[in-house]
C-alpha cells in the first residue's frame, strides 16, 4: 500500500520540489517505514460525499462474461502490509480468536425480531421470496424463505455461510433463523409496490400472500425464514469486483489487486458460492467520531452450499461458467448431448443439504456462474494466503456454523460438516503445496530462526529433507543487500549466520528455502526481512514471490 501511495497529493506536491534539486536522481523511497507492519489501514480522507448507486445486474454479468473488466497485467496484491498479511480495514478484518460460541451466536447478539406483528413495507429485490419488515422495536429485518419443497435448503445454507464468512474475516449482516406465521404479518403505512410497467402501488395484504405462495409451509402454518437485520450505516449500494468507487476518497486500491477479494475464490469455492457479485454486495457509508468512511460488506448467501435460493442448485453450477465456449464445441457433434462430469455427480438425499458434496470436488477447477475480476487475477499467493486462513478455522468453529443451521436431521448436519472439512483439506493440498510453504520466520535474539512449514502442518505434505537460509544486510534506502553467510538444517529451526548487525535501526534479509526432492518450487526462496531493535529483532517484512514476473488474469505468465 506503501503509505496509501504515500498520501497522493502530499507526494506529487514533494516530487515536484524534489524535481528542481540538482540531487533529486539520489533521493530513494525506503521500502519500510518505523510502523511498519500496519495492522490497519489508515482511513482518513472523509466520504462523506458518496452517493447511493445503482448497478445493473444483466449489464455486469455481460461485462464479466464477455470482456476483460480490470488491468491487464496482474502484479502483488496492492491491499497487503509489508509481512503479506492483509490489514484490517473496512473491507475485511482478521477475528482469529473468535469462539466456537460466538460463532454460532453470529456478528452480534441480536436474535432477530420483537414478538408481535411485523410491518412488511417491501417486497424482496431479486428472485427470492422474501420482504423487508419492521418490528415492534423499530428495527429493520430482510426476511427470506425457503423454497416449496425444499424445507431448510436456502435458510439454512445462509445461516451457516454468513457465519463462517464472519469467521474468516469479513462484514456480514447478522442472519438468524426465525418461524413466522401470516397473522405476525401487515402492511406497513405507506408501503409500495413497483409494478410490471415501473410504476408504484400502495401495497395490499394480498402482496404478503403473494410472497408467501412461494415459500415453504410448516403443516402448523408457520414458515421457517431467515431474517437478517440491517446493516450499520446508510446504504449505497453494492461494490463492484474491478476498479474503485469514484466518489469513495479511501478507495485507491482497484478491486482486482484486492487479495481479500482475490482469496475470496478459495473460500467461495469451499461454499459453493457461485453467485459473488455486485448485486450481493452492499457499501454503507458509517460517521461516527467526526468521520465518515464506506464499509463493504458481502450478502445474500441463501444461494450457497446446494441452494439456488429458489431451489436446487443447478448441476454446474460450481464446474462451468454461464458461458462457456469449449464445452459448447465439444457438444456440437453430439448433438448436445455431450456427457460432461458435472451430470453424473451424485448428491444426498438430507434434508436441507441440496447439490452440495465434496467428493467430486476439485478447488482448481471450480468456477462461479460468472467470470469473476477479482478471482481470475489470484495469483498463487493470494490462493496461499486464503488456504491458510481457511485452515485456521478449527473444526469446532466449522461445526458451532453448521448448527447455526438449525437442521432438525442430524444427519443433514453431520454430512454438512463432514463435506466442509473434506473441501476444506482439497483446499489445502491445492493451494498450500505449490509454493515455498514457509510461514512466520521469528528470529530470536539468542541467533535462531524459528518458522513453520504450512504445507507439512495443514496439506500433510512430508516434511522436507532440511532448510537453508542464506543471510544478508540490507540497506533500507537503497535496496542493496550485503551477503553475510549460509545457514542450514534439518528443522524448522536454524541458527543465524555470524555477523549480524547489532545497532538499532539496522536491516537484514533472510531468503529461506526447503531440500524437497517432491516439491522443485519449495526451493525458491521466501524473503524475510528483520530490523533491529533495542530489545531485539523484529519481522517488518515478508514476500513469497519476490521474484514473480507479471501474469496475466488467469495466472498465465506474461510475455516480457
Amino acid at each position: 500500500m506503501r503509505r496509501r501511495r504515500l498520501q497522493e497529493a502530499l507526494a506529487i506536491c514533494a516530487v515536484a520540489f524534489c524535481l528542481c534539486s540538482p540531487s533529486a536522481q539520489e533521493r530513494t523511497i525506503p521500502k519500510f517505514y518505523e510502523d511498519d507492519p500496519i495492522a490497519r489501514v489508515p482511513e482518513t480522507q472523509d466520504a462523506s460525499k458518496v452517493q447511493a448507486r445503482d448497478i445493473s445486474l444483466a449489464l455486469d454479468a455481460l461485462i464479466n462474461l464477455f470482456g476483460r473488466p480490470g488491468q491487464q497485467r496482474v502484479g502483488r496484491a496492492e491491499s497487503v502490509n509489508t509481512v503479506d498479511e492483509v490489514p484490517d480495514s473496512s473491507w475485511f478484518t482478521s477475528r482469529p480468536g473468535l469462539t466456537p460460541e460466538e460463532v454460532e451466536r453470529g456478528v452480534n447478539d441480536d436474535r432477530g425480531p420483537a414478538p408481535g406483528q411485523w410491518s412488511v413495507s417491501r417486497k424482496a429485490d431479486g428472485v427470492s421470496a422474501g420482504f423487508t419488515i419492521t418490528d415492534s422495536r423499530g428495527r429493520l429485518y430482510f426476511v427470506k424463505f425457503d423454497p416449496p419443497g425444499h424445507p431448510e435448503l436456502g435458510t439454512g445454507a445462509e445461516a451457516v455461510v454468513t457465519r463462517l464468512f464472519h469467521a474468516l474475516g469479513y462484514f456480514v449482516p447478522q442472519a438468524n433463523i426465525a418461524a413466522i406465521r401470516r397473522e405476525d404479518l401487515v402492511v406497513a403505512k405507506g408501503a409500495t409496490v413497483r409494478e410490471l410497467g415501473g410504476g408504484r402501488r400502495p401495497m395490499r395484504p394480498s402482496d404478503i400472500d403473494d410472497v408467501l405462495a412461494r415459500a415453504e409451509r410448516h403443516p402448523d402454518g408457520s414458515y421457517r425464514a431467515i431474517v437478517a437485520e440491517g446493516l450499520p450505516g446508510t446504504p449505497l449500494g453494492g461494490f463492484k469486483y474491478a476498479g474503485t468507487r469514484p466518489d469513495d476518497p479511501n478507495d485507491i486500491i482497484p478491486h482486482e489487486n484486492r487479495r481479500e477479494l482475490r482469496g475470496l475464490r478459495v473460500f467461495s469455492a469451499w461454499v459453493n458460492h457461485t453467485d459473488a457479485k455486485a448485486l450481493n454486495s452492499l457499501d454503507t457509508l458509517m460517521t461516527g467520531a467526526g468521520q465518515a468512511r464506506v464499509r463493504h460488506h458481502l450478502i445474500d448467501f441463501n444461494a450457497t452450499l446446494g441452494s439456488a435460493g429458489i431451489g436446487l442448485r443447478e448441476r454446474r453450477d460450481g464446474y462451468e461458467y454461464l458461458a462457456e465456449v469449449q464445452p459448447t464445441l465439444r457438444a456440437i457433434p453430439a448433438f448436445g448431448f455431450s456427457i460432461r462430469p458435472w451430470m453424473t455427480i451424485e448428491y444426498p438425499d438430507l434434508r436441507g443439504i441440496g447439490r452440495f458434496e465434496a467428493e467430486r470436488f476439485v478447488p482448481e477447477e471450480w468456477r462461479p456462474r460468472v467470470p469473476n475480476p477479482a478471482y481470475i487475477r489470484a495469483r498463487p499467493d493470494d490462493l496461499f494466503w486464503a488456504a491458510r486462513r481457511l485452515m485456521l478455522l478449527s473444526e469446532a468453529v466449522i461445526r458451532a456454523a453448521v448448527r447455526a443451521g438449525r437442521y432438525s436431521d442430524p444427519t443433514s448436519e453431520q454430512f454438512l460438516v463432514e463435506a466442509l472439512l473434506l473441501r476444506r483439506g482439497k483446499i489445502a493440498r491445492a493451494y498450500l503445496v505449490p509454493l515455498n510453504p514457509v510461514v512466520d520466520p521469528v528470529l530470536s535474539d539468542d541467533g535462531r530462526l524459528s518458522f513453520g512449514n504450512a504445507a507439512v502442518e495443514h496439506a500433510g505434505a512430508a516434511a522436507p529433507a532440511g532448510y537453508r537460509a542464506v543471510w544478508h544486510r540490507f540497506d533500507n534506502e537503497s535496496g542493496a543487500v550485503d551477503l553475510i553467510g549460509t545457514t542450514e538444517g534439518p528443522a524448522s529451526s536454524l541458527p543465524a549466520s555470524g555477523g549480524l548487525p547489532t545497532a538499532p535501526g539496522r536491516y537484514i534479509r533472510v531468503d529461506i528455502s526447503t531440500a524437497s526432492g517432491a516439491h522443485a518450487s519449495w526451493a525458491i526462496p521466501v524473503h524475510a526481512y528483520f530490523r533491529r531493535l533495542s530489545e531485539g529483532w523484529k519481522l517488518v517484512g515478508f514476500d513469497r514471490m519476490p521474484d514473480a514476473p507479471a501474469m496475466k488474469p488467469g495466472l498465465v505468465v506474461a510475455e516480457p
